[in-house]
């Protein structure tokens, strides 16, 4: 097996840390893996252009892109001086299509690294799924993984690309839950602003009313080429009929799997789809990164997806529903949501959610608004039968259940 240590890394590792240990006087082989469109290639030219700017007579820059490798033939060229070479690869996991004979300079390439030569390796893999021949003779790689950005860097930067569209809060919270914290996503939500919004008549500002457009165009012109090539390497890993990978993803189309709930079996198949960025992780366990990528499994592995069922207008009913659906819901939408059942038709003030939800007494007005817009939105994916949160304007908020029955 190769030698190395992984670290975990969230979403984008650290430039300046790649870049110090490229350059050391004895430089640590780096192996950076993370899925389709995670960011791999982006960081590897990040990475090029912080040492072009170092770069003196005594340090040169190598890049190779394995996908347009030849098969067989030596990676690189015997170097023409004495300068210090620091090597980026990218698409290392290519090498996995070749056979042993055709990966045997890549192999003796490796093995023969000088303890001067800096290298930096990009795969959709961690090295020691590629089946290289011989591996325990290569150096040793530090491996890192890029990620999904967490919940609060990706509302930062959604808010930013929205910060051009005045009046335009209320889109943040759909348009962070559909990007799911991709960075390929999130990349994109300037474009699909400025695409929608030229879509619109002359002088109209987007809004709530758009949110179904802007669902529509992201998972047309950006989230589909992003779920295609997941779904190749989803193909691509489930060979045999025994694979569990698409269980896994039948399962989490439904709901989320606990972290208690995985068999030992299961472990791997699921840190692959963690890798790949597939799945990702909240306070419950795993889940899709995305509804759009769920929708996208839904009709790739033939699933009917779960549709709320008609209720009766009663209380009772409707804690039956949120307990049985509390996955669809942060705790945070799912204790204000219960707060407001246990009292229908009352007026709450927000003094009394700071303290008796938030319990925090000495809590802005800013926090329960924003609380109870995310909690508008989650509730529109209920069809309408939990009820609304309604304004009572200089007083609070009302809960009003299904056809303003009380």
């Amino acid at each position: 097996m190769v030698n190395m240590h992984s670290q975990s890394i969230f979403a984008r590792p650290s430039l300046q840390r790649i870049v110090q240990n490229l350059c050391a006087e004895h430089p640590v082989s780096l192996s950076l893996v993370g899925g389709p469109l995670l960011g791999k290639s982006s960081v590897l030219a990040q990475v090029a252009n912080e040492l072009a700017g170092m770069a003196g007579a005594h340090r040169a820059v190598v890049r190779i892109n394995c996908a347009q490798a030849r098969p067989g033939e030596p990676p690189f060229p015997a170097p023409t001086s004495d300068a210090r070479q620091i090597f980026l690869v990218d698409n290392f996991h290519s090498l996995a299509q070749w056979s042993g004979e055709e990966r045997r300079p890549w192999r003796e390439w490796l093995a023969s690294s000088p303890p001067e030569r800096g290298l930096l390796l990009a795969s959709r893999s961690p090295l020691y799924e590629l089946g290289l021949d011989g591996a325990s003779s290569l150096p040793y790689f530090q491996q890192s993984f890029l990620g999904l950005i967490d919940g609060e860097e990706a509302t930062r930067l959604v808010a930013a690309s929205l910060s051009a569209f005045p009046e335009s809060d209320v889109l943040v919270t759909p348009l962070v839950e559909w990007c799911g914290g991709h960075p390929f996503l999130l990349d994109r939500v300037a474009e699909l602003l400025l695409d929608v919004a030229g879509m619109l008549p002359a002088g109209q500002k987007l809004g709530a009313n758009h949110l179904p457009l802007l669902r529509l165009r992201l998972t047309a012109a950006y989230a589909r080429l992003l779920f295609d090539r997941q779904w190749q390497a989803v193909e691509c890993r489930s060979g045999s009929a025994d694979n569990p990978i698409p269980a896994l993803l039948h399962q989490m189309i439904r709901r989320p799997i606990r972290f208690d709930e995985l068999s030992p079996a299961q472990m791997e198949p699921m840190n692959w789809l963690l890798v790949q960025g597939l799945v990702g992780i909240d306070s419950q366990g795993y889940r899709l990164f995305s509804p759009l990528l769920a929708d996208y499994l839904a009709l790739k592995l033939q699933v009917d997806t779960p549709v709320t069922r008609a209720i009766e207008p009663k209380t009772g009913n409707v804690h039956a529903l949120v307990e049985r659906e509390s996955h669809r819901f942060t705790p945070q939408e799912k204790n204000l949501l219960l707060y407001f059942l246990d009292r229908p038709g009352t007026i709450v003030s927000v003094d009394e959610l700071l303290v008796e939800v938030w319990q925090r007494p000495d809590g802005s007005v800013r926090r329960v608004q924003e609380g109870i817009r995310r909690l508008r939105h989650r509730l529109t994916e209920f069809n309408g039968v939990v009820g609304t949160i309604d304004n009572e304007w200089g007083q609070g908020y009302r809960y009003v259940p299904v056809n303003g029955t009380i």
